[in-house]
């Protein structure tokens, strides 16, 4: 069915038809409740209703013929627009149709868009997953060009038909990129980036993997830069054996600004950039040896180039000085030399050298204490051989002072960990000089004081007492004693000075009590036992003020029952007393008594001396009394021997032996006179050795007492021995001595 195009004539004849046609169905309507019908309708009605031909023609006006046309051509008109409104009613209903179709298929597409954008936001989601972790597994062949390595790939198809991908991390080649750029620096970075996300992710496929790649390319970078810092410290050396080489005598000072300095500076990026990476990872296996590489090399080096300039300065000192001087300057120079290697060991490596990161398990010092102690060694070679020629207790004292105070305590201890690497050596010197002290000390005391021979003027006493000083009054081997004592004290340890103490007090002793005798015989017991008393009390009161202990332990093993049981066993028959169990069993005997006995034996040298001062002064007091009471002692001896020679009661005999009363009495006259000249005489004695009040009146107290004990030995004599009338004649006389004896006390 074709559509009809209607012209403007058209369209206006049937919008005024219309509007006809509803005013006049509207009047038509008003009677009735009829809907009102359209134009087409009415229009059908009416031809229906009329036909439109007939056999007999009527005749009809212009006017109605004209209408007639006119409605025919409507009609036709109205067909035309009825057909054409048919046609618009399908492309409408077409359009219905086909719009609920778009409709449905609009919210189809809506729908496919919604499941689209979920499953693309998913896809971003895991997107965005992969390209989180993603990085840490590509980055890994920029990772290897940074750090101077290559990375390769290989694939293989394995039994379930999969193909695996296998990293495979080629070594460096040395020379190829500046260990200590950014670059490198930042490439180890990542690395330690990529390695920790990954440590952290090991549900991922490939972790172990990548993790096996970056730890080979840390390996390899630590390689190349370990490498690299070994080489800037050898070409250090070269520069300066090349700069040394125009200077055939080298400068015997050194300081940070000569070129034994200068041109190590050129090593502090690498050793630093080493040193700081390793610090970071100190658990990466296989690093042990990074450092300690580096640290052997410099130390080697610098002991080479440093070794000839210090051992120059040596030589030149020591052979213009004494040793004292020699350790002065030594030490010194060494400190000096100490401290501008602590500043350059801590600007090439950055850290101190007794940071962690620079110690080596199983070695108990650090690479700089080692390095310092090899140079400082040649100090120690230097002074050795001299102090093992000293033989002078003085310069080996002073030796000993020089280096605790002056040096330890004085030039190394205020400089802290800067010097302190020369304390060893120097520790070392100190040991060796109080060796030498010691066997000096030891050999003094046999060759001066054990060994003493003396001449007459060592034993003119009393008349060295008249000496200007009181160390002259002193026997020599006291002087020795002393002198050598207070030398060593300071300067020894203390359980070897106690040893030394005591042997020099044992020794000095013996030689005092020989002295003793020989001034005895020569000038009698008076004034040999005041010697022994005076030179016991000064060795005791000069040992007081050193704090030590004079007793000594010794332990010693006895084997004398193992012999005898190992002696039994030799004389027995062993296969007999292998079977039987008796007392004499060679076999048991060695069991129960072949076990060595330990004696445990204590001397006190102090006691001793105490002993030895308590001894003398009681055979002195003994020689006193005699000497005062000469005929009294005498007669008291002689009573004695008669009394035990005589049987009981004997009274007439022992009498008679005695001597009559008148005998007596001319023997307590005579005691009269001597206690008036030989007991000032003993008083003036004392005085003369002590020169001290209370000591000469504590000594001379008990001759007082031993003078009256032999007094009232003569009274009881007289008075068991002597009637009363016998007594008489004696009887004033000796209580006259009492009391003078006593008045004198």
């Amino acid at each position: 069915m074709t559509s009809t195009t209607l012209s403007a004539t058209q369209e206006a004849l049937l919008d005024r038809l219309e509007k006809a046609s509803h005013g006049r169905g509207a009047v038509d309507a008003l009677p009735t409740t009829k809907s009102p019908m359209s134009l087409k309708q009415y229009y059908a009605l009416k031809v229906s209703a009329t036909p439109l031909a007939t056999n007999t023609p009527v005749p009809l006006s212009t006017t109605i013929q004209q209408f007639m046309t006119n409605a025919q051509t409507c009609y036709r008109v109205c067909e035309t627009v009825e057909e054409h409104t048919e046609k618009s009613l399908a492309l409408l209903q077409e359009m219905e149709d086909r719009h609920v179709s778009v409709k449905t298929l609009t919210s189809a597409l809506y729908e496919s868009f919604e499941t689209l954008l979920t499953e693309l936001d998913a896809l971003n989601v895991k997107v965005q997953s992969l390209e989180g972790p993603l990085p840490y597994f590509t980055r890994i062949s920029s990772i290897a060009k940074a750090v101077g390595g290559k990375v390769d790939y290989s694939s293989k198809v394995d039994a379930t038909g999969a193909a695996t991908v296998t990293v495979h991390v080629r070594p460096y080649t040395f020379g190829s990129i500046d260990p200590t750029s950014p670059t490198f620096d930042q490439g180890i970075g990542d690395i330690d980036d990529c390695v920790t996300f990954l440590q952290q992710h090991m549900d991922f496929k490939d972790t172990s993997m990548y993790l096996a790649a970056y730890g080979e390319l840390m390996m390899h970078a630590l390689h190349m830069l370990r490498d690299f810092a070994v080489a800037t410290v050898e070409a250090a050396r070269d520069h300066v054996l090349t700069a040394i080489s125009t200077h055939p005598s080298p400068a015997l000072d050194l300081d940070e600004a000569s070129v034994y300095y200068l041109h190590f500076h050129a090593c502090a990026p690498a050793c630093q950039a080493l040193t700081r990476h390793l610090d970071m990872r100190d658990t990466l296996p296989g690093n042990e040896s990074f450092l300690p590489d580096v640290l052997d090399t410099y130390v080697t080096v610098r002991t080479q180039l440093v070794t000839p300039v210090v051992d120059a300065y040596l030589t030149s000192v020591n052979q213009s000085t004494d040793i004292v001087s020699l350790l002065r300057m030594g030490c010194q120079y060494m400190v000096r030399l100490c401290q501008a290697e602590y500043t350059l060991f801590r600007h090439v490596f950055g850290v101190v050298p007794s940071a962690p990161v620079l110690q080596v398990e199983d070695q108990d010092e650090h690479a700089f204490q080692r390095m310092i102690f090899q140079l400082s060694y040649s100090l120690y070679h230097a002074v050795r051989p001299r102090m093992l020629q000293q033989h002078n207790l003085d310069v080996l004292c002073e030796i000993v002072e020089v280096l605790r105070r002056e040096v330890v305590d004085t030039h190394i201890r205020p400089m802290g960990d800067a010097a302190e690497a020369v304390e060893p050596v120097v520790d070392r010197m100190i040991g060796d000089a109080q060796e030498r002290l010691i066997l000096c000390t030891q050999k003094y005391l046999r060759d001066e004081i054990e060994a003493f021979v003396p001449t007459l003027a060592d034993l003119n006493y009393p008349d060295k007492l008249l000496a200007p000083t009181v160390y002259a009054t002193w026997y020599p081997t006291l002087e020795h004693t002393l002198m050598c004592l207070s030398k060593v004290y300071r300067y020894v340890n203390m359980h070897i000075f106690e040893e030394l103490a005591q042997d020099a007090v044992r020794m000095c002793t013996a030689t005092l009590n020989m002295a003793s005798a020989d001034i005895a015989v020569e000038k009698g017991h008076l004034d040999g036992g005041l010697f022994l008393i005076k030179h016991l009390l000064t060795l005791r009161e000069r040992i007081t003020p050193f704090d030590i202990q004079f007793a000594v332990t010794e332990k010693n093993l006895d084997f004398s029952s193992t012999t005898d049981a190992m002696g039994n066993i030799l004389n027995g028959n062993i296969l007999a007393d292998a079977f039987t169990l008796s007392v004499d069993n060679s076999i048991l005997g060695l069991l129960t008594h072949g076990i060595p006995h330990v004696h445990t034996t204590t001397s006190d040298v102090k006691k001793d001396l105490e002993h030895e001062l308590k001894k003398s002064c009681t055979v002195f007091i003994e020689h006193a009394v005699q000497y005062v009471a000469a005929p009294l002692v005498a007669w008291l001896h002689k009573a004695k021997a008669a009394a035990l020679k005589q049987p009981s009661n004997p009274t007439s005999t022992l009498r008679t032996q005695l001597g009559s009363p008148d005998t007596i009495r001319a023997m307590v006259m005579q005691l009269h006179t001597q206690l008036e000249s030989h007991l000032p005489y003993v008083q003036d004695k004392i005085h003369a050795y002590l020169a001290n009040a209370s000591t000469e009146s504590i000594l001379f107290k008990p001759i007082q007492t031993g003078l009256a004990d032999v007094v009232e030995q003569l009274q009881g004599i007289l008075e068991k021995e002597y009637s009363a009338q016998d007594r008489a004649v004696c009887d004033a006389d000796v209580q006259a001595l009492m009391q003078r004896i006593v008045h004198e006390m």
